[in-house]
């Protein structure tokens, strides 16, 4: 009786009745799932009253839904899915669709009727209209919104690549926003992974590195705040393998200093280390080392800086990181002291003072127990082929196991050590 006042009857007395009646049986129906009967009273209502109230259209696109995954033949099941939209566009006429009905039924075209080539530009343009608000699309709406580009144009309809990267754009933004919301990042890497998959088999051979630089890149060198335009670009030059394009690099930039991530900086780091741009590989390692939260990435991350200081030649500051790195997580212990004992391996010509052949050979004992410590048996093996034999150690008027200072950069305290003789 509540719901029966709220009710926008016909004026009609005969038609009013008529409702009210259609109205309890079709409540009574959909309580207790007989979409059947529901459906015969709702058909009614929406012809002969269809301002009655919102929960008319509801009713009845749940119930003809529900009828047409009932419906085991092809042609019935059509007609009653035909039958759910017009409630949704009925809706949309007398009272609108909230934006989880636009999402909703943009959704329903690619569940239903993705291979149906008469429908395919319905569902095109429900999902245009879903994506006039980003900020409230579904999962579902993102990667089927391309996969709806690319049986459009599969079916022979004509689509301009400027259209297809508008649409690859917006998805993009919305993968964006849902992990600026907190949303799994893995998720959405696989959601941009399958996105950026079907641009490749939309625009075909045409999206090679050349179209990226000729005809999407260019905007970027006016546009260096442009966050969105640098992370499309970004993600089709990654996605086309066009690493080397300088256009990956400045959109990177871009990138990070709008929106600055871990990940983002080692990928500008390590471009800058392998194009020999120390000092940037330098400040973009750092800037990822104060950004990382994970130990493990941290101790990559300060190896990858251990890396560019001995590339620079600056082997002290190396050495430095290289501890923290072996200090930040156990699993890089033994590589981040294998790589300090490889410089004094390096180091003895630099080092080597010419006068004690004892005391320029510690450099190679120090090395030794870092190796040692790493537990790598082959840079033991090195190390300790280069020890003096006990003859020289004697003739030098010392003893093994005594204690040695090795001088130059590397400034340790060891211990003489000699090697086997045959």
């Amino acid at each position: 009786m509540s719901q029966e006042s709220q009710l926008k009857l016909p004026d009609d007395p005969v038609l009013a009745e008529e409702a009210k009646r259609r109205f309890a049986l079709s409540v009574d129906a959909m309580s207790i799932d007989r979409y059947r009967q529901a459906a015969n009273s709702l058909s009614w209502l929406m012809k002969n009253a269809p301002d009655l109230y919102d929960g008319l259209y509801i009713n009845a696109y749940k119930a003809y839904e529900n009828l047409a995954e009932a419906e085991t033949d092809e042609t019935k099941q059509n007609v009653l899915l035909d039958s759910m939209f017009i409630a949704f566009n009925l809706k949309e006429k007398y009272f609108g669709l909230s934006d989880l009905e636009v999402n909703n039924k943009a959704y329903r075209y690619y569940k239903y009727w993705k291979s149906n080539r008469e429908k395919i530009g319905e569902a095109l343009e429900a999902y245009h209209e879903a994506y006039k608000k980003p900020e409230e699309v579904i999962n579902n709406n993102i990667v089927s919104y391309m996969d709806v580009v690319r049986r459009y144009k599969a079916y022979g309809n004509s689509i301009s690549n400027d259209q297809v990267l508008d649409v690859y754009g917006k998805v993009l933004d919305v993968i964006d926003r849902k992990e600026q919301q907190g949303e799994d990042s893995d998720k959405l890497d696989r959601y941009r992974a399958a996105v950026n998959g079907l641009l490749t088999q939309i625009i075909g051979d045409d999206l090679n590195c050349d179209f990226i630089n000729t005809n999407l890149a260019p905007p970027l060198n006016n546009n260096t705040n442009d966050l969105k335009l640098a992370k499309k670009i970004f993600g089709l030059l990654l996605n086309q393998g066009c690493t080397e394009s300088t256009y990956f690099l400045k959109s990177a930039e871009i990138i990070q200093k709008l929106e600055p991530t871990e990940g983002m900086a080692k990928v500008i780091a390590q471009r800058a280390y392998s194009t020999k741009e120390y000092d940037k590989a330098v400040k973009f390692y750092q800037q990822a080392v104060s950004l990382s939260k994970d130990p493990e990435k941290k101790a990559d991350l300060l190896l990858g800086l251990t890396s560019v200081y001995i590339a620079q030649g600056n082997k002290q500051e190396a050495r430095k990181i290289a501890f923290q790195a072996a200090e930040t997580h156990k699993s890089y212990e033994a590589q981040a002291l294998t790589l300090v004992a490889n410089m004094y391996m390096n180091s003895f010509n630099e080092c080597a003072k010419q006068q004690s052949q004892i005391d320029d050979r510690a450099i190679y004992m120090a090395a030794y127990d870092l190796y040692q410590k790493a537990g790598n048996k082959e840079g033991m093996a090195q190390a300790r082929a280069q020890f003096p034999t006990v003859s020289d150690v004697f003739t030098a008027n010392k003893n093994e196991g005594d204690p040695i200072k090795v001088g130059c950069w590397i400034n340790v305290s060891t211990t003489i050590k000699t090697r086997p003789t045959n």
